[in-house]
C-alpha cells in the first residue's frame, strides 16, 4: 500500500513538472494568460515535494524505499523551492536550466520506483 502511495505522488510531482514546462513554453511564446498557471503549478509542485518528502521518510521506516530516494527527494524540494525564488527574482538564466534538472530529477525517481518490484515473487 505504502509503495502505491509513493508511486501515486512521483506521478503527481511529474505531471506537475511537466505541466510547468508546458505552461513557460506558452509564456515564452508571448501568451501572457499562462504565466499564473505557471505561478499556481509552482507552488502546487512545491506542495507535492513537501508530501514526498514526507511519504518516503515513513516508507524508510519500513524499509520500501532507499536512502538514495530520501536524499533525492530532499534535494529536489530544494531545487522546488530555489525554482520558485528565481521565478519570481526572474532569473532566467538559473530558472529554466534548473526547471529541466527538476522535471529530469523527477520522471527518472518516478519511473525508478515503477521498477522496483511491490514485493512477492513475479511469475
Amino acid at each position: 500500500m505504502g509503495l502505491a502511495i509513493l508511486r501515486l505522488v512521483l506521478v503527481c510531482h511529474s505531471l506537475a513538472a511537466f505541466a510547468q514546462s508546458v505552461f513557460a513554453g506558452q509564456f515564452l511564446s508571448g501568451i501572457d494568460g499562462p504565466v499564473k498557471f505557471h505561478e499556481w503549478t509552482g507552488w502546487i509542485a512545491l506542495a507535492i515535494s513537501v508530501l514526498q518528502v514526507i511519504v518516503v521518510s515513513a516508507l524508510m521506516r519500513s524499509r520500501v524505499t532507499s536512502l538514495w530516494l530520501l536524499f533525492g527527494s530532499v534535494f529536489l524540494l530544494l531545487g522546488e523551492a530555489l525554482q520558485i525564488g528565481t521565478g519570481y527574482g526572474r532569473f532566467l538564466n538559473v530558472h529554466i536550466p534548473l526547471g529541466v534538472i527538476v522535471f529530469g530529477v523527477a520522471t527518472w525517481q518516478t519511473i525508478s520506483v515503477f521498477l522496483k518490484r511491490s514485493g512477492g515473487p513475479r511469475k
